[in-house]
């Protein structure tokens, strides 16, 4: 069960921009010649959501010529030119993709004003969050925490579902005893928290596909198995290719028992 639980939390656990607003209009199927990048290409859907190589859906905004891209982990950052993406982060340094003009690329935005806050949000949440500091740091500095707790709080109350995200998994963390109780193994079990719950369901309010994929890890984590499938099932039916995956190892593990 800790297992779950810890993989519900990873689930939602460089040049400072300045002048042009950011937004999330960037739209179009970016490919790279590269043999050796783990990502051949990048669907931007116009409205803040990429698909990264096929491995899952990242969020992602654009201000000035740098692109930001947030998968599970990490970061990407690109410099955009010219319709060419050149990456200057970790795992996309010195790679190019070049805009596929004639391919097909789902152009997903509706509401422009909502897609212009939900970009500047979630530079908002990039500057105060990752430009100076990674999450490591986060976790051995108390100081740290306090602020990025305090921060994320107040994007999620902003209507930020990335911060959301990161809220539910702070909250599901506290509740089995503290990162200390994850990281020396010593985890409690859960009991069923309606706040959680009441969060999971703004995060899926707000758009966020995913808030039904770590909503389903909750409740596995409670024993709740018909639940719990149900909320995988319905991510995967909005397009989530995460849920799937952990639906799969969730019935490999009751298999195993």
């Amino acid at each position: 069960m800790t297992k779950y639980i810890l993989l519900l939390i990873g689930i939602i656990s460089s040049t400072l921009l300045n002048a042009q607003e950011a937004d999330n209009n960037l739209q179009g199927y970016f490919m790279t010649q590269s043999k050796e990048s783990l990502y051949p290409y990048f669907a931007f859907d116009g409205n803040g959501k990429v698909d990264i190589a096929g491995y899952g859906k990242g969020d992602y905004f654009v201000k000035n010529d740098s692109v930001v891209v947030f998968p599970d982990k990490d970061i990407f950052i690109f410099k955009i030119s010219k319709n060419r993406l050149a990456g200057t982060s970790t795992w996309v340094k010195n790679t190019k993709w070049d805009l596929k003009k004639d391919s097909i690329a789902e152009n997903n935005r509706k509401d422009d004003a909502w897609a212009k806050k939900n970009a500047q949000l979630l530079y908002e949440y990039y500057r105060k969050t990752r430009a100076k500091s990674n999450d490591l740091e986060k976790l051995f500095d108390e100081n740290a925490m306090l602020n990025y707790t305090k921060t994320i709080d107040d994007l999620c109350t902003k209507g930020l579902a990335k911060a959301c995200m990161e809220k539910f998994g702070l909250m599901v963390m506290n509740d089995i005893g503290g990162m200390n109780a994850v990281l020396t193994n010593k985890t409690q079990k859960p009991k069923q928290n309606s706040e959680i719950i009441k969060l999971g369901q703004k995060i899926i309010k707000l758009g966020e596909i995913e808030g039904h994929t770590v909503l389903g890890s909750y409740y596995y984590s409670l024993g709740d198995k018909t639940k719990a499938t149900k909320e995988w099932q319905t991510a995967t039916e909005k397009g989530s290719t995460k849920a799937g995956l952990v639906q799969f190892e969730a019935e490999m593990n009751d298999a195993a028992k």
